[in-house]
């Protein structure tokens, strides 16, 4: 297969040499061009490009496993050097380059054969982009129930008890409390639950006072810790970590 690829704008010595060579074979000539040979004509003609270093020399693994040496061209350079080839290999090689600069230097197919290799190629491509998109749309679908809570409260603007939350993932606030305090969010100082010092300032809760009326007349203020909506959301993350999903969620992927 003849295939001509140009990366970074540029081609090496031995694809032009297959590329004419192919042609030369193509004009029934049987005088095969040898790479030593092309070398010198590159050397020849690009002296004193080579010696500024502006045509780079790099070396490649021959079928023996050594390095040698080849040129890295650009198009216009390659065309320079097709001077010295026929007419006929001249115009075939310069056409093949044209193609290239056209379709952004993407092989170009040069047989009905290989056009269908290559519509294979890009079909299969295709194909594993279609299942790569299936993929990340159902991963979508799994994720999707879990963040419709998560929407719920962004989509609130009030604040709510303990009880009410728990109430929210099918366990008692009593739970839930024991469960806020385990993961180090909030204690229990003098019968109350309140935030450890270093989330006291993160917005989580709305304190009310409330008065409670005892017995023989007598009365106690208690403090009634409420969630705001930010808070909502640090619960959330902390009992989704443990598995522990809201109800509305549940329905939704039931």
């Amino acid at each position: 297969m003849n295939n001509l690829i140009v990366k970074n704008g540029k081609l090496t010595s031995l694809e032009l040499l297959e590329q004419i060579n192919f042609f030369r074979k193509q004009e029934n000539n049987k005088t095969e061009l040898h790479h030593y040979d092309l070398l010198k004509i590159i050397r020849d003609e690009f002296e004193e490009e080579i010696n500024e270093g502006k045509i780079p020399s790099v070396t490649y693994k021959d079928k023996k496993g050594e390095n040698r040496p080849m040129f890295e061209l650009t198009p216009e350079e390659a065309k320079q050097i097709l001077v010295r080839e026929s007419k006929f290999v001249r115009k075939a090689v310069i056409n093949r380059l044209k193609e290239l600069e056209i379709n952004n230097g993407h092989r170009v197919p040069i047989s009905f054969k290989e056009a269908l290799l290559l519509a294979a190629e890009q079909q299969e491509k295709i194909e594993l982009l279609e299942i790569e998109n299936k993929i990340k749309e159902q991963q979508l679908s799994e994720y999707k129930p879990r963040i419709e809570y998560l929407d719920t409260i962004l989509n609130s603007q009030d604040t709510m008890t303990v009880t009410q939350i728990a109430a929210d993932y099918g366990i008692s606030a009593q739970r839930l409390n024991q469960i806020l305090h385990e993961e180090k969010l909030q204690r229990k100082v003098s019968g109350q639950w309140l935030l450890y010092t270093e989330h006291m300032n993160n917005g989580y809760t709305k304190s009310e006072t409330a008065e409670i009326k005892l017995k023989e007349g007598k009365s106690k203020l208690v403090i009634n810790t409420k969630w705001t909506q930010k808070g909502r959301i640090k619960i959330h993350q902390i009992l989704t970590e443990l598995g522990i999903i809201a109800n509305m969620d549940k329905r939704e992927s039931a």
